[in-house]
């Protein structure tokens, strides 16, 4: 492993045992996905500043609020990156509202929807984007009825605050979800996912594919274990990462047998987590290698702005529903 990215998993695992101590968690996932917040720009997790946010949070939201579920502690640590985090939470707040208007029992992910169209859209209109991302996702919706869920919403999002044409960009996701269902029998799920990132990439259609199938298959032959379902859209992350793809696989395979090795990924630990955390740090290397490269930041729609959410927005579903199956065991 190189030394760039050994630092950067070290530093991971340095934030998890930071935020582990910032708040008694009811799941193990939502240390590594707070702490990713830090590890992302290249930070220490501040505990105390964590639990400052955390009763920010709870004066400002009423107990049976979506900022008061299972991603609460992802949120605190949202916050507690942020110079004025009760401004930060009180922008956040304002979109959320204007994001569930007349929606019917909307889920805690869409607070994660907000802080995504927040914190990516400074600078733009966003009541336009909080009007596109509702417009978008309602056509998802009726082309794919039952295939469709909230969990896709940050993804309408992130689509939205690329600056895509919506129109064009929902054909072109029509068109990779089909080419990911048909040509290589993905399942509907996966295949949706898939083309909600990979949409984001300005390659070619087929050659965003023939990048996203290829790095799925080439992980499969070197023996490495990969995320099936939305997890597995992770990859598709990698559209615009310009990088031989043995190197990609093996440096994934490194990052993983590192993880095994370390508090909270061993054998009892959710295998979906480590596959895509071990993905996820090898394209922040290659983002941190690219920036330093070229003085500014890359210049791909996806590695330069949205890379992040759209790793956190999976790790996301993944928190939810195993959250959603441990409410079912109890």
């Amino acid at each position: 492993m190189n030394q760039q990215l050994q630092r950067l998993c070290e530093l991971q695992v340095e934030n998890e045992a930071v935020v582990r101590k910032a708040a008694i968690l009811e799941l193990e996932e939502l240390a590594k996905m707070g702490a990713l917040f830090y590890t992302a720009k290249g930070r220490t997790a501040d505990a105390e500043k964590i639990r400052e946010c955390k009763a920010i949070l709870k004066r400002k939201t009423g107990i049976f609020s979506n900022f008061r579920g299972y991603l609460q502690y992802a949120i605190q640590v949202k916050m507690s990156l942020e110079p004025d985090p009760e401004a930060w939470l009180d922008s956040v707040l304002d979109i959320y509202h204007k994001l569930v208007e007349g929606r019917k029992l909307p889920g805690e992910i869409l607070a994660m929807t907000a802080i995504t169209i927040y914190e990516q859209g400074r600078g733009q209109d966003l009541d336009r984007v909080i009007a596109q991302t509702r417009e978008a996702y309602a056509a998802i919706k009726q082309a794919h009825k039952f295939l469709t869920d909230e969990t896709d919403m940050s993804f309408v999002a992130l689509m939205v605050l690329c600056g895509k044409d919506v129109e064009r960009t929902i054909g072109e996701v029509e068109e990779l979800y089909l080419a990911l269902k048909d040509r290589f029998r993905m399942p509907s799920d996966t295949a949706q996912a898939a083309a909600l990132v990979l949409a984001m990439s300005e390659k070619p259609t087929a050659r965003k594919v023939e990048d996203f199938v290829g790095l799925f298959e080439a992980l499969k032959a070197a023996k490495h274990a990969t995320s099936k379902g939305k997890p597995m859209s992770i990859y598709a992350a990698f559209a615009d990462v310009e990088a031989p793809r043995d190197e990609l696989v093996e440096e994934i395979g490194e990052v993983e047998a590192f993880l095994k090795k370390q508090k909270g990924y061993g054998v009892f630990s959710d295998a979906d987590v480590r596959r895509v955390m071990a993905a996820t740090l090898t394209l922040q290397q290659h983002e941190a290698a690219s920036e330093a490269q070229t003085g500014a930041a890359a210049a791909s729609v996806v590695s330069q702005v949205l890379a992040e959410e759209v790793i956190l927005t999976i790790i996301m579903i993944i928190v939810i529903s195993i959250s959603a199956s441990s409410a079912m065991r109890h």
